[in-house]
């Protein structure tokens, strides 16, 4: 049930920004005032039943979508409303493979790939050689995606 309510917040965010009858003020306003009223929801109601992400709880999805309502609210600003799209494309490539992205990202372990790859770093990286391992896992999968927008290959449901 909390899985589906995940995805209706997206989709109900979904609607707003596509709503033509309203004004692109009205859209930002919403997403913050849902944003803010999920966040108050969720943290209120966490107090009973406590926001834990591996258990996905409901106050859970409530705290997740009011941050992504919160997001959302942002990059629209900062994008449609203010028109900054300069160095934005890589969003543009994540966001229309979203879904091969997230699957690529759980099903195939491409750290492995970057750790085999850059064999000997450790000594020199040290403690950031995790974060070396994260970015090249970012690299692959981004490289992947980018090759599907070219081809404009895009999957939907």
């Amino acid at each position: 049930l909390n899985f589906g309510v995940t995805v209706l917040t997206g989709t109900f965010a979904g609607y707003i920004l596509k709503e033509k009858g309203w004004t692109p003020e009205r859209k930002l306003t919403w997403l913050v005032i849902i944003g803010v009223s999920m966040l108050t929801a969720g943290w209120t109601w966490g107090i009973w039943h406590p926001v834990i992400k591996k258990l996905w709880t409901s106050s859970m999805v409530l705290v997740s979508s009011g941050y992504c309502f919160l997001l959302m609210a942002l990059f629209y600003y900062i994008i449609d409303y203010k028109g900054w799209k300069k160095h934005t494309g890589w969003l543009k490539v994540y966001g229309m493979n979203s879904i091969v992205a997230y699957m690529l990202g759980e099903v195939v372990n491409f750290r492995s790939v970057v750790q085999s790859v850059s064999y000997g770093l450790q000594p020199y990286l040290q403690d950031w050689y995790n974060v070396w391992l994260a970015f090249g896992n970012y690299l692959i999968i981004f490289f992947i995606l980018r090759a599907m927008y070219k081809a404009r290959v895009f999957v939907k449901i």
